[in-house]
């Protein structure tokens, strides 16, 4: 399933109509939370840890800019807010992936204005999640030819893997990735400019504009495999590569299976009241029992997996006899029976095994947000269900959970995939309009429907005829049919009507793409993204509406009646 509008809209939890009443919340979280008793020693000394695995992370992808190590320095000290967003580190991640980092840019510097205080924005990778999932393999750009109206980029890996345990794709993978989007972008700027000539409209300078920048891009994407080793640092250093080089932000990032090993205190706080958490988790599944969640059996789930040595991981079940906290599990992949004793019931250790260990989808609020004293969240829309989970255990357990945001608006743009389809649309239907394309789809579908019907209304003739003794009266009835069901295709020119469906269900696809970052680079720029992402959160700040952003072929696409 692609990543389109029917996902798109989130429901109201963890939406704020503003960016001013989302700066509002967190500082009311702020000052709440100032006169609650916090171990602000802990906190300052998890935050020192943090910083030396943020800048490994930085050092080796290149990145460790003037602006990352001053905000590295604000980890120090004890007045500073952390802003967390995190996500897997996606192939040639779509534009909400990179989207969230902006908004907690934003949300940083309004918030050291409000507040006077050093604000960081930090965010976790998560480079330990599995191998299985499609977008850290796959990305997608519009193509109105191709099935699904999309060119997929893809990679193949290993089922059931961790990210961090497979290699970063082969050079061959690279060159082959290149030559298919120089190829994509050729196919439709021909297409285009063909189109645009008919029109008298010049785009020339716009294609020298677009080779120029996906030139830049490719430079990234071969500086993060140069840096690399792993498939999770290959597509993370490029998302940083993007955020912090071409951007200038000062977001840290820091992988979770490096990081994650400073709170141990956190999890065995988990693992000590593990009863009530069990019971909380059973009433937070049931409450919120939407697809999308966690585990059906997250109740009897400790809450970290165990990082086996094949590459993959064990999910631990809780057993608890006699004083003692046990965790048992077999690894998904290699079938490795793990048992892990984490000692006494009611103080229980994980030392020994901290260092591989990662925490589950729901737990990973719930020890980040209170070791780090996190004040906001900037979530997706595909993990709200489980934060609401994880929102709900938090509150009954006592621990700290800060506002948390999902902001997932439609970049509506016309790019060069989105353009050739608009001229598709248009020879097909004989409108630019495209809110008329349901309805013209509709009408197609009718007059194939009707022409099919007639066709297989012979069809059954032409059987009854078979089922009897061949005569030579009846054999010429069976070519007379067979003729007159060609004429009826012909008359209609159904193959032609069959294949325009199957233009405007791409049309559709197309329009309604959340594409990756190259179809942002190639026909936005991605300095400019990032540019009218901000001016749109400063300027206008409606965190419930879409956003109309300028391309290189905007000046193009205005000539064109609607």
């Amino acid at each position: 399933m692609y990543l389109t509008d029917v996902d798109a809209r989130v429901a109201s939890s963890f939406s704020y109509k503003s960016l001013d009443d989302l700066v509002e919340a967190c500082i009311d979280f702020y000052r709440k939370s100032l006169k609650e008793p916090m171990a602000s020693f802990c906190v300052r000394e998890r935050r020192s840890q943090l910083a030396g695995y943020i800048r490994k992370f930085h050092s080796e992808c290149g990145t460790l800019t003037p602006s990352v190590e001053e905000a590295i320095g604000k980890l120090e000290d004890d007045s500073c807010l952390v802003l967390m967003t995190a996500h897997q580190p996606n192939l040639f991640a779509y534009g909400g992936v990179l989207r969230k980092a902006t908004l907690n840019h934003i949300l940083a510097k309004k918030m050291s204005e409000r507040l006077s205080l050093p604000v960081v924005s930090f965010f976790g990778l998560s480079d330990q999640d599995f191998t299985d999932d499609r977008w850290v393999k796959s990305a997608l750009l519009p193509d109105v030819e191709r099935r699904g109206g999309v060119l997929e980029l893809r990679v193949d890996l290993p089922e059931k893997l961790r990210l961090n345990a497979v290699g970063k794709p082969s050079e061959k993978m690279l060159d082959r990735w290149q030559a298919e989007i120089k190829k994509w972008i050729g196919q439709k700027l021909n297409s285009v400019e063909k189109e645009c000539r008919a029109l008298g409209v010049d785009i020339d300078s716009r294609s020298e504009a677009v080779h120029r920048s996906f030139e830049e891009f490719w430079t990234l994407v071969e500086g993060a495999h140069v840096k690399a080793q792993t498939c999770s640092d290959f597509n993370g250093f490029l998302m940083s590569k993007v955020i912090n080089e071409v951007w200038g932000y000062d977001t840290v990032f820091a992988r979770f299976s490096e990081c994650q090993q400073i709170l141990e205190e956190e999890f065995c706080f988990l693992l000590s009241r593990f009863d009530e958490y069990s019971k909380y988790v059973s009433e937070a599944t049931a409450k919120f029992a939407v697809e999308g969640g966690v585990f059906e059996q997250e109740r009897e789930t400790i809450p970290f997996w165990y990082h086996c040595v094949c590459g993959s991981k064990a999910r631990l079940t809780a057993e608890q006899t006699e004083g003692r906290f046990v965790g048992r599990g077999q690894c998904l992949r290699c079938g490795e029976e793990y048992r892990l004793d984490f000692g006494s019931k009611d103080d229980p250790h994980i030392s020994e095994y901290i260092s591989r260990i990662s925490a589950r989808s729901l737990s990973v609020p719930l020890v980040f947000f209170s070791g780090l004293r996190v004040g906001c969240y900037v979530g997706g829309v595909g993990g709200k269900e489980y934060l609401k989970q994880a929102e709900y255990v938090a509150e009954r357990l006592g621990l700290s959970f800060p506002p948390v945001v999902v902001w997932r608006p439609r970049d509506e743009y016309f790019g060069l995939g989105q353009l050739d389809a608009l001229f598709v649309y248009r020879h097909v239907s004989g409108s630019w309009d495209l809110t008329l394309l349901p309805t013209v789809e509709i009408d197609l579908r009718k007059k194939a429907e009707l022409v099919q019907s007639r066709v297989d209304e012979l069809e059954a003739d032409k059987k009854l005829l078979g089922a009897k003794d061949k005569e030579e009266n009846d054999i010429e009835k069976l070519k007379a049919l067979s003729a007159r069901q060609s004429e009826i295709r012909r008359l209609a020119d159904f193959s032609v009507l069959v294949r325009n469906i199957k233009l405007l269900e791409s049309v559709s696809d197309v329009m309604h793409l959340y594409p990756c970052v190259i179809d942002y680079a190639v026909n936005v720029g991605l300095r400019e993204t990032s540019e009218q992402w901000k001016g749109f959160l400063r300027e206008n700040g409606d965190l419930s509406s879409d956003i109309h952003l300028k391309t290189r072929f905007e000046e193009v696409a205005k000539r064109f009646p609607s």
